[in-house]
């Protein structure tokens, strides 16, 4: 197995697939699940298509949801009271993603029509558009820093600056579609997911593929990388969350429970939590061990986007019912998920 070192100490295998360890994947059946320390806070309506995409502001004081198709606007909600702040058009069709830059001072969307909008936040005033990518885009994640931008399209994966906004160059074109991305902690490495559940890391400083393998059997629609900076989380449309050593390549384990597609990941700012979405609800797992925490059941539909504040003290649901439903976390739950557990 060849093996590429990055900088940093990092050291990935060229075919992450070789080496496997299957654990028992942790089932709702067999685990109990702990009830204590979050609170349901709002359900936010006001939408009339469903929600495509959720992002949180820099002081977590405000929830962004995008609406799809028919309503490409985006809704600003006041998580104290719930009510609804402002409203913005953005896209010409679905907003499929939408971020803020870590630093925040950036709001970034874009959708199916292609086009890449920059707000300087919270300026409505301020937008700055890119129209570089011909077909939809799905995905967009910031480096650390607040540098750099990559978008994950149907057509490939493109990389921009933030300030200014304009497109700095092409990672892949048309062939190499991005359904899910994630940043890597050192700011530049990215992950990719695919169509046909293949994973490929990117170098942003040399633009070149190191190392890609194929982790599920259907669409990648979910990516993360732990704080550690140790395991790769991937979720996809074959119902699968699984985790990867990116040290090794080691599959280290396979967390199953939902009963459809899973449309979405995201992992809780401390890294101890992970929220998974699909046509079942939504669950909380714990990002450590894969017990299941929480299995949430109040959308009467398909749940397409989940998101956390970035403080974690709130998280956001949002899906084809139309509503965001948002629920607090108190620190006591984060604490009872350091405590030693038998299972």
């Amino acid at each position: 197995m060849t093996l590429v070192v990055l900088g940093q100490g990092w050291i990935l295998p060229s075919y992450a697939q070789l080496i496997r360890q299957q654990r028992e994947a942790l089932s709702e059946q067999k685990i109990p699940v702990v009830n204590l320390g979050i609170r349901f806070k709002h359900r936010l309506t006001g939408h009339t298509t469903p929600i495509r995409s959720l992002a949180f502001s820099p002081n977590g004081r405000t929830v962004i949801s995008a609406g799809s198709t028919n309503e490409p606007f985006l809704k600003f909600w006041s998580i104290e009271d719930g009510h609804e702040i402002d409203t913005l058009r953005t896209q010409s069709s679905a907003i499929l993603t939408l971020a803020v830059s870590p630093n925040g001072k950036t709001l970034i969307s874009s959708g199916e029509d292609a086009d890449i909008h920059f707000w300087v936040w919270p300026n409505p005033d301020s937008k700055v558009t890119s129209f570089e990518h011909y077909s939809h885009v799905l995905d967009l994640v910031v480096t650390p820093d607040s540098q750099l931008v990559v978008t994950g399209s149907l057509d490939g994966i493109r990389v921009w600056t933030l300030e200014p906004p304009r497109s700095l160059y092409q990672l892949e074109g048309f062939g190499t579609p991005a359904f899910a991305l994630a940043m890597h902690p050192n700011g530049f490495l990215v992950a990719s997911g695919d169509n046909q559940g293949i994973v490929r890391f990117w170098n942003l400083r040399d633009q070149t593929v190191v190392s890609q393998f194929s982790a599920h059997s259907q669409t990648i629609s979910g990516l993360a990388i732990t704080l550690d900076q140790k395991r790769l989380i991937t979720a996809s449309h074959d119902r699968t969350i699984k985790i990867w050593d990116l040290a090794t390549g080691e599959l280290l384990d396979t967390w199953t429970g939902h009963r459809g597609r899973i449309q979405a990941i995201a992992l809780s700012p401390n890294g101890q939590v992970l929220a998974s979405a699909g046509h079942d609800g939504v669950r909380l797992w714990n990002a450590q061990t894969g017990r299941l925490l929480r299995h949430f059941k109040e959308h009467s539909d398909l749940v397409n986007v989940v998101a956390f504040s970035p403080d974690g003290k709130y998280f956001a649901s949002g899906g084809f019912d139309r509503v965001v439903n948002l629920w607090e976390i108190s620190p006591a739950f984060y604490e009872s998920l350091k405590l030693r557990r038998s299972f």
